[in-house]
C-alpha cells in the first residue's frame, strides 16, 4: 500500500475547511431531507466548529472526514464521515484521536434515533448516561475503570 493511501488523523488546516464543509453539509442534507437543500449554507458548518478544536482524518490527501471538539468542556461536539468512507475506521480513528486530545472522562451526546451511531460509540467503548430531549449521552470512561462499566453507566444519585 503507498504510503500517500494511508488513513491518518492531524489537525485541521486552512485548506481542509471547505472539505470539511462539504461532509457536514452533506451529511445535514441527507438526514434533513424534508428541508430545501439549498438552505444549508457554509455558514452552518462555521457557526457549528467556531469554537473547536478541528481533526481531520485523511486518506491519499483527501479529507474523508472531522471531528469537532471542546477541551475546555472535555466533549467531542462533531463527527463526519464522508459517506464513501464510512465502515472503514474513519470513524474510530477521529473518535480515537478526539478523546487521545481530551481528559479522561470526555463524553458527548448524540441523536436518540440512531441506532448505527449508538452502536458504533458502544463498540468504540463509549458508555450510555442517559437519554434526554432526543439525545443520548455517552461517556469514555476512564481505562483503569472499565471493568466497572456497568456501575458508571448507572445513576449515581436519585433524587
Amino acid at each position: 500500500m503507498a504510503e500517500d493511501a494511508l488513513l491518518r488523523a492531524r489537525t485541521v488546516e486552512a485548506g481542509d475547511i471547505w472539505a470539511c464543509a462539504e461532509i457536514f453539509l452533506d451529511a445535514r442534507r441527507r438526514a434533513k431531507p424534508h428541508v430545501p437543500a439549498d438552505r444549508f449554507a457554509f455558514e452552518d458548518f462555521s457557526l457549528a466548529t467556531a469554537d473547536l478544536d478541528l481533526i481531520v482524518a485523511e486518506r491519499g490527501g483527501d479529507i474523508v472526514g472531522f471531528a469537532g471538539f471542546d477541551p475546555p468542556a472535555n466533549e467531542i461536539d462533531l463527527l463526519f464521515v464522508a459517506p464513501a468512507a464510512q465502515g472503514r475506521g474513519v470513524g474510530a480513528l477521529l473518535l480515537a484521536e478526539a478523546t487521545r486530545r481530551l481528559r479522561p472522562g470526555a463524553h458527548l451526546r448524540c441523536e436518540a434515533s440512531n441506532g448505527a451511531v449508538r452502536a458504533f460509540y458502544r463498540a468504540q467503548g463509549w458508555v450510555e448516561l442517559g437519554e434526554s430531549w432526543g439525545e443520548v449521552e455517552f461517556i469514555r470512561p476512564n481505562p483503569s475503570l472499565l471493568p466497572f462499566r456497568a456501575i458508571l453507566a448507572a445513576p449515581l444519585l436519585v433524587r
